[in-house]
Parts: structure tokens; C-alpha cells; sequence
């Protein structure tokens, strides 16, 4: 009897490290979803035949950052996932992002072979939060059909918009709130202003400068079309694009002619990176999925018609050749928490409202104490 009783107890107290050892749930990785469900099931196969339980879902470029950062919101974010790394400080200061770092250095991902200002995108307060896998840079892009050469200045943007004006055709394309923000920083550039003074403690674009490149701005969206595709159609003169998203219009509008051209010295990134949730049940295992899929750059980046993020960066097309040169000199967005708001919110409301006729020095003021305090919760110093 006692025998049977402590073979009893010796079960008892198994089961509960039984218990502990239930594997963990498989892993869940967020991609963007590619131009082709060729290439999204190519995609599908090759993880799984790294990591056959692994649990792939692809999302629109443009609902990427939108749910990510609503699963990450209810603590339901996948374990490895694509995101913008403009989008890195705001999660990194939240404690969604695992630090990479100490990772990377044991990694077959190695930082030298990595485009330098890619890299640069996904560090925050010193710890590296993503690793990059694809690259681009926002250009001003002009259609030739409509402007015989690009303008090469922000007075020559305006004169030209102000002939196209007379003749009823659009100056710009309608661009996404990102863009306007860009066109904004442009010609606040071009005009010798700021947006950040150069230690990062303060908005500078409440100033002379920001008030004329908010005038510009303003001036040149009034007469811009309402259909974000009217520069490739012919029926708007110029718009904000990045290089794959010129090629995807000459691909869709294969007789119309648009050349890209700096946006008069400014070269922002746009850099995709890929992140690891801190929260993950299985750190190993995330890591071992986002190592994977970085080794395997040169192969995602032909699926998803992307430029790599990696040091020697190819043009995609003969017509890529001298746009490369600006991403080559392109640098990243300021590492601020809170520069995404800005630049989705804060900086084209600042403009609807400039268009509407509100006073510009009211309308930058209002932008910038609205953007402070989220711009300064993330502390750098």
C-alpha cells in the first residue's frame, strides 16, 4: 500500500511540471502582402519549409501600421513582423520591440553588408530594433507629357504650377497625408528652414521659413486632382513617389513618361524593416524566423519588386540608374517618438488648414503644440 501511495505522489507531483513543459504556441509572423499571389504563396512555402508550424498572414502596405499597432494594443502582436521604421521609436518606448542587438551580433546578419542609413533607421536610444530589409526614398516625380523638364527648385515648382493652373490641368497628384508632409519638409528646405533643430529638443518649422514653405504648399494642393493615380494617367502634372512606386505606374501606365528628380535636396528613407515582439512566448524560435527571413533579402526582394537594404543597392531597371544615387545619399527620419504623428496629423492638417485660409503662423503653432507632447515622451537624452 504505501508503495502504490507514493507511486501516487510521484504522479501528482509530475503533472504539473507536465504541465510547464506544453509547447509553445506556434509562431505568427506579419508580412506585407506582395503585388502577385504568385509571390505571397512562394513566400508562404519557402517559411514553411524553414518553420513548418509557423502561422503567415499578409497585410496591405498601407493598413500595416494601423493594425500593427492595434494587435499590439489588445498584446496580440505577432512574434516577427514587417514594419515601417519610422514607426520604431514610438514602439520601442512603448516596450513592444525587442532589443536585437546582442542577437545580431551572434547572427548570420551581419551590419556591414547593410545600407548604412537603413541601418540607422531602426536604432532607437542606442539599441538596434529592427533589421532592414528593403529601402527606397520619396522623389518628386514629373510627368513629361504635361512639364518638358523637372523643376530644379522650389520657385520653379510654383511658377510652373501657376502656367498649369491657367490651363485647367492639376499640379499634383493626391497625396497621402506622408506625402504632403514630405512636400512640406521639402520646400521648408528649399526656403533654408528646419523641421528639428539639430540636437533634437525642439520644433523649428514655427518660423519665417516655415511660414513661407507652408504657403507654397498650401498654394500648390489647391489646384491638386482628388485621384491619387493622375500623374501616371496624364491628368496631374507632378507627384511625391518612391522608385518602386514609379515603376508600378510605368507598369500601369506604360505611355506615359515620369522622371524622378530630388525634391530640391531633401532625401527621406522609406525603410521596411523587420521587428520582434518583446512579448513573443518563444524568443529563440522569433529570432530564428526574423534571421531567416533577413538572410533571405535577395529572394524577397525580386517577389516584391523592392530595392534591398543591403550596402551595394542594384537598380531594378535601366531607368533606376541615377534615381539610385539619391537613395544612396538619403538618410532616415529624425529617431523622435512621435515624428510619425507629426507627419501623418499634425503637419497636413496644418495645411488643409493654411488652404482654408487660416493664418499660417496660427496653423504651424497649433501643429507644433499639438505634436509636442507626443514628439518629447520619448526621451533621447
Amino acid at each position: 500500500m504505501k508503495k502504490f501511495v507514493s507511486v501516487l505522489l510521484c504522479l501528482l507531483c509530475a503533472l504539473p511540471a507536465a504541465a510547464c513543459k506544453k509547447e509553445a504556441p506556434a509562431p505568427r509572423i506579419w508580412l506585407i502582402e506582395p503585388s502577385s499571389t504568385a509571390a505571397e504563396t512562394e513566400i508562404r512555402q519557402m517559411v514553411r519549409h524553414f518553420n513548418s508550424n509557423a502561422l503567415i498572414s499578409f497585410v496591405p502596405a498601407e493598413e500595416l501600421s494601423v493594425r500593427l499597432n492595434a494587435a499590439i494594443e489588445k498584446d496580440d502582436a505577432p512574434d516577427v513582423f514587417m514594419l515601417y521604421a519610422d514607426s520604431i521609436p514610438d514602439l520601442a518606448e512603448k516596450e513592444k520591440l525587442a532589443d536585437l542587438g546582442d542577437r545580431l551580433r551572434v547572427s548570420k546578419v551581419k551590419a556591414d553588408e547593410l545600407s548604412d542609413s537603413a541601418r540607422r533607421a531602426c536604432v532607437y536610444q542606442g539599441k538596434t530594433r529592427g533589421v532592414p530589409i528593403f529601402t527606397d526614398v520619396y522623389m518628386l516625380a514629373t510627368n513629361r507629357a504635361l512639364v518638358s523638364a523637372p523643376p530644379d527648385s522650389a520657385e520653379k515648382l510654383m511658377s510652373v504650377c501657376g502656367e498649369l493652373k491657367t490651363k485647367q490641368i492639376s499640379s499634383f497628384e493626391k497625396l497621402t497625408p506622408e506625402k504632403q508632409s514630405v512636400l512640406f519638409e521639402a520646400l521648408l528646405y528649399s526656403h533654408g528652414g528646419k523641421m528639428l533643430n539639430g540636437r533634437k529638443t525642439k520644433l523649428e518649422f514655427t518660423s519665417e521659413e516655415g511660414k513661407a514653405a507652408l504657403e507654397n504648399c498650401a498654394e500648390l494642393l489647391k489646384s491638386a486632382s482628388d485621384k491619387p493615380d493622375s500623374t501616371g494617367m496624364g491628368e496631374a502634372a507632378f507627384s511625391v513617389l518612391t522608385m518602386r512606386e514609379r515603376a508600378q505606374n510605368a507598369e500601369r501606365y506604360p505611355d506615359s513618361e515620369i522622371t524622378l528628380s530630388s525634391l530640391f535636396g531633401l532625401e527621406r528613407l522609406q525603410t521596411v524593416a523587420l521587428g520582434m515582439s518583446k512579448q513573443s512566448k518563444n524568443q529563440k524560435q522569433a529570432f530564428e524566423l526574423l534571421e531567416f527571413l533577413q538572410t533571405e533579402t535577395d529572394k524577397l526582394s525580386a517577389l516584391y519588386k523592392r530595392y534591398s537594404a543591403k550596402k551595394n543597392i542594384e537598380p531594378l531597371s535601366t531607368d533606376d540608374a541615377d534615381a539610385i544615387r539619391n537613395l544612396y545619399q538619403a538618410s532616415p527620419a529624425p529617431a523622435l517618438c512621435g515624428y510619425e504623428s507629426l507627419v501623418k496629423t499634425y503637419i497636413p492638417a496644418a495645411i488643409e488648414k493654411a488652404g482654408k485660409g487660416v493664418n499660417t503662423t496660427d496653423a504651424l503653432n497649433e501643429a507644433a503644440e499639438d505634436a509636442s507632447d507626443n514628439i518629447w515622451k520619448g526621451k533621447r537624452e
